[in-house]
C-alpha cells in the first residue's frame, strides 16, 4: 500500500470515529517492510491497533520495532505443535521456528515491560485436534496465552471430529457489516472479509472518503439487500449465500443466534467477537 493512501486511511477511520484497526487483510502483514510505521501512524490518532500474523518473518529487531511502536495486540496463528502436522496447514512453514519466535516476542515484550496481548491462536482441524492438549502445554511453557478456534466449515475434509471444535452459525441478518469494514491495499472497500475477489466493491478511499464510502448508494443498497436476506433471498448478494458465519434460521437446526449472549462462537472468550 502506498505510505500516503495508509495515512489517508488512518485519518479517515478517525474522523469517521473508529476506535480499532487491524493491520492484515489476508496477506502476512511483517513481510511489509513500513509495518511499525503503520503501527505509529495509528497510535498517532489513538487508535487500538491489531494484527494477525503467521510468526515466521519475526525477528529480534521486528519485535522490538513492534513493541515500541506501541501495538497493542498481536496473534500468532499456528495451527500445529509439531513439523509433521504444522506443516499440512501451514506449507513450507517451520514449527521450529514459529514457536522460537512465540518464545521470542514473549521475552522481549517482558523485557521492554510492554503491555501488548500476545496470543497463540490455534484453529481445531481433523488433521490437528489431536494435537491441542500438547500445544496448550507448549504455550504454557514459553508463557503465551493460547486459544483453541473453531473451524468455519470451508473445506469438509479438514472438519474437526469433535463437535465443540465446529463452528456454529449464527443466524441472519448478518450484523458485521455494521462493526467493522475492509480496504485492500488499493483504496478499495469491501463490506466482508469473505469478499477475498472484490466482488462487491463498494467504494474507494483514492477517491473518497470513509464517510462518504458509507453514505454511497453501493454500502447503502448492500446493506439493505443483507438485512433483508430473509424476506427477499433473490436479492442477498452471491458472496453472502455460502457464508460460513451466518446462515438463514430455517436451513441449520444447529445456528444460534448472536443475541444469545451465553453462546458464542468459541468456549474462550479471546476471539469471541472475531469476523471469521
Amino acid at each position: 500500500m502506498e505510505w500516503g493512501l495508509y495515512k489517508k486511511i488512518v485519518k479517515d477511520a478517525v474522523d469517521f470515529g473508529i476506535e480499532k484497526i487491524q493491520l492484515h487483510f489476508q496477506g502476512e502483514p511483517l513481510l511489509y517492510k513500513r509495518f511499525p510505521d503503520m503501527v505509529k501512524e495509528a497510535k498517532k490518532y489513538g487508535l487500538s491497533t491489531q494484527v494477525f500474523t503467521n510468526g515466521l518473518p519475526l525477528t529480534e529487531k521486528k519485535a522490538d520495532e513492534i513493541i515500541l511502536a506501541g501495538l497493542d495486540s498481536l496473534r500468532f496463528s499456528v495451527d500445529g505443535a509439531s513439523q509433521e502436522t504444522y506443516e499440512l496447514n501451514r506449507v513450507g512453514g517451520e514449527f521450529k521456528k514459529v514457536y522460537r519466535n512465540m518464545a521470542m516476542m514473549v521475552d522481549r515484550a517482558k523485557k521492554r515491560k510492554s503491555s501488548i496481548d500476545l496470543l497463540w491462536q490455534f484453529i481445531a482441524l481433523s488433521n490437528n485436534e489431536h494435537e491441542i492438549e500438547k500445544a496448550k502445554k507448549l504455550a504454557k511453557t514459553i508463557n503465551i496465552p493460547f486459544f483453541v478456534k473453531t473451524f468455519a466449515e470451508s473445506v469438509p475434509g479438514l472438519t474437526p471430529r469433535n463437535p465443540k471444535f465446529r463452528r456454529k452459525l449464527h443466524v441472519k441478518p448478518c450484523t458485521d457489516i455494521y462493526r467493522s469494514t475492509f480496504v485492500y491495499y488499493t483504496g478499495e472497500v469491501v463490506v466482508c472479509c469473505y469478499d477475498l475477489e472484490g466482488q462487491h466493491v463498494v467504494g474507494d478511499l483514492k477517491e473518497q472518503s470513509l464517510i462518504e464510502v458509507w453514505n454511497s448508494e453501493k454500502y447503502k443498497t448492500m446493506r439493505t439487500h443483507i438485512n433483508n436476506a430473509d424476506q427477499n433471498p433473490e436479492d442477498e448478494p452471491e458472496i453472502c449465500k455460502n457464508c460460513l458465519k451466518w446462515t438463514h434460521k430455517d436451513y441449520l437446526p444447529q445456528a444460534v443466534s448472536l443475541i444469545d449472549g451465553e453462546k458464542r462462537l468459541t468456549s474462550d472468550l479471546n476471539g469471541a467477537n472475531d469476523l471469521v
